[in-house]
């Protein structure tokens, strides 16, 4: 493929997400990338679509959705929920520390291009009447000075690579469970940017937001 086709493929979202995928597994992995696909297909139906769905369109508000996500942020995730050697996770999953003990890290970066090339599902809102609260919280920040999320994951939750992941549509469930988890320390630590941010919201500010979130398109 030519620089310009390349270009051109870039600027569309799904096929740049399809030449991401590409690049990761084939100059990362080389001549071995056949069994390492084999692989991921063996892993994503049958142990990571139970929660996230074939696609990475979780259909279960406690699952987050996966597809279309930042490879690079995906396989951070992961590496987090599995820790290694003298290094505790840094997320804490009973579920998430079992499905990853296994896998390697050529294995795990696979696993988050497969997801990234993915097309990501619409989402929708399961308390509509929040939404309109959320989006003044999403654009303008919280009434306690937390800042507007706008700031970091922009205006349609694109978010912006490789550290601030795209939340456009993700359930509403998982986004609320999730913030709860950074304000009352169960996830992130001392010097993170989320943890230093959402306590600064309300219990009903959080939930506003993670309304619409879910609506983002």
């Amino acid at each position: 493929m030519g620089r310009n086709a390349l270009e051109r493929a870039a600027a569309r979202p799904a096929a740049r997400a399809a030449v991401v995928a590409g690049v990761l597994l084939c100059a990362t992995f080389g001549a071995p990338a056949a069994d390492l696909q084999e692989r991921v297909v063996e892993l994503t139906t049958q142990r990571c679509a139970a929660c996230h769905g074939v696609d990475g369109n979780s259909t279960v508000g406690t699952y987050p959705r996966l597809a279309g996500q930042y490879p690079e942020y995906l396989y951070k995730q992961l590496t987090q929920f599995k820790g290694g050697p003298g290094v505790p996770p840094l997320r804490h999953s009973a579920i998430m520390q079992a499905m990853v003990q296994d896998l390697s890290p050529e294995e795990m970066k696979a696993l988050a291009a497969y997801y990234a090339a993915k097309q990501p599902a619409p989402g929708a809102a399961s308390n509509a009447a929040l939404v309109d609260a959320g989006k003044l919280v999403y654009t303008h920040g919280g009434a306690n000075g937390a800042p507007a999320c706008i700031s970091c994951h922009r205006a349609a939750g694109g978010g912006i690579e490789p550290d601030f992941p795209r939340i456009t549509g993700q359930h509403e469930e998982y986004v609320e469970t999730q913030l709860h988890a950074w304000k009352n320390g169960s996830r992130g630590g001392k010097g993170k940017l989320m943890s230093l941010i959402v306590p600064l919201l309300s219990d009903d500010e959080i939930a506003a937001v993670s309304a619409y979130v879910a609506t983002l398109k």
